[in-house]
């Protein structure tokens, strides 16, 4: 049980009858006739992520014990860019991460990001950010073709997360101004072990794991929830308004995004596994 000890419910009284611009306050009303909880944005809150977070820690901890692991960086945060993943020193760069808030490569840009979204909250506004996610020790030929795809299945828990828009994996849509030499992935042979000289696949071919790094990029949109006067409608009147929105709202979530991406992933990649191996691969020793 995680309790909420510091509700502050009050804060959406005024928003009740005057739904916030691109949040889902108005679509949920449509979806659910007006019996939706306009607290804290009801079930469309982040704050249910913390039981994704909860779940996927277990997950994360069962992956570990057959070599795989997960981590997320935030790549690029108001024009400020963190260094890139290194594909050859994946394993310390993760275990690196689960110790930084916010979770960058660089201290120099984490404290650059800092600034940056401290600036937007004095200004009343809010930041997007493009996450990066690595995932190492997938064994080759985890997934499915079709509906199934590894691409689909974390493509799917990644959107569960308020705020994501856009996922891309491998070189994503810079492969639209590639070649084909360019874009391919040659095969090698490094220590007995079949792999790829680059992984502009993002370590998936087919709908399938190719052992490679399973790399994915997101990008979280803006928070909805500014102080600045926008223009929306009452739901009572149909009338045009403004709504400022007010109480406690976090400029940009991309430090809280991190982890619950992490968390997803882990619960998608221990659910391939133990459809495709049973419930024993977890169980047995490796």
């Amino acid at each position: 049980m995680i309790r909420n000890s510091d509700v502050h419910r009050t804060d959406y009284n005024a928003l009740r009858d005057t739904p916030r611009p691109s949040h889902a306050d108005y679509a949920g009303h449509k979806r659910y006739g007006g019996y939706e909880d306009p607290s804290g944005g009801g079930h469309f809150s982040g704050r249910l992520t913390a039981v994704y977070v909860a779940a996927g820690a277990i997950a994360e901890s069962m992956l570990a014990r057959r070599g795989i692991r997960i981590g997320t960086h935030i790549e690029l945060l108001g024009g400020i860019r963190d260094i890139p993943f290194d594909e050859e020193h994946l394993a310390e760069q993760i275990a690196d991460l689960h110790a930084k808030d916010p979770a960058v490569l660089s201290e120099e840009a984490g404290a650059a990001m800092l600034q940056k979204i401290e600036e937007c909250r004095r200004e009343q506004d809010s930041l997007g950010a493009v996450v990066d996610t690595a995932v190492t020790g997938i064994p080759a030929g985890t997934g499915e073709p079709l509906f199934d795809t590894l691409e689909g299945r974390i493509a799917q828990a990644v959107f569960a997360v308020p705020g994501i828009k856009g996922i891309e994996f491998g070189a994503g849509f810079a492969l639209a101004q590639m070649t084909g030499s360019m874009a391919n992935d040659p095969f090698i042979v490094r220590d007995g072990t079949i792999r790829t000289l680059t992984n502009h696949s993002g370590g998936i071919n087919g709908g399938i794991a190719n052992g490679m790094p399973v790399r994915f990029r997101s990008v979280i949109r803006p928070t909805p929830s500014i102080g600045k006067p926008q223009t929306t409608v009452r739901y009572s009147t149909l009338e045009e308004t403004q709504v400022t929105v007010t109480g406690r709202h976090d400029p940009c979530i991309a430090r809280r995004v991190c982890p619950v991406i992490n968390a997803v992933t882990a619960l998608t990649i221990a659910d391939l596994l133990i459809e495709a191996n049973g419930r024993a691969y977890f169980t047995e020793e490796p």
